[in-house]
């Protein structure tokens, strides 16, 4: 078992044109994040337990309707081995261009 920490999210390019509303979703849970406008940090302060690699994906919310699905900006696979680092989310393709956020995380092992 492992624990995943968000410790913090830096805006370097919004999705959209004036702020955009985040979540994450991980291990088949969704979390919402602060609204971000270009240059902000803000600090995080959500965790999630696991047990084996899963896929950490960044969104911009758009209400999810079916003329206008929420952006995926990017991923990135968290496996269980103890790290802290800063992870690069970058929007290469889709609505989520030009997305660019990334993630202070901390990867810890559960005794």
């Amino acid at each position: 078992m492992a624990t995943l920490k968000l410790q913090s999210i830096t805006c370097i390019e919004t999705a959209e044109f004036f702020s955009d509303e985040l979540y994450v979703t991980f291990n088949g849970t969704k979390r919402s994040l602060p609204n971000m406008t270009k240059g902000q940090t803000k600090t995080l302060n959500d965790e999630f337990l696991f047990n084996v690699s899963s896929d950490l994906s960044l969104f911009e919310n758009d209400g999810d309707h079916w003329y206008d699905r929420d952006d995926f900006i990017a991923k990135h696979t968290i496996t269980k081995s103890p790290a802290e680092q800063t992870l690069d989310f970058k929007a290469t393709s889709g609505h989520g261009v030009p997305g660019h956020y990334e993630i202070s995380v901390r990867i810890s092992a559960v005794a």
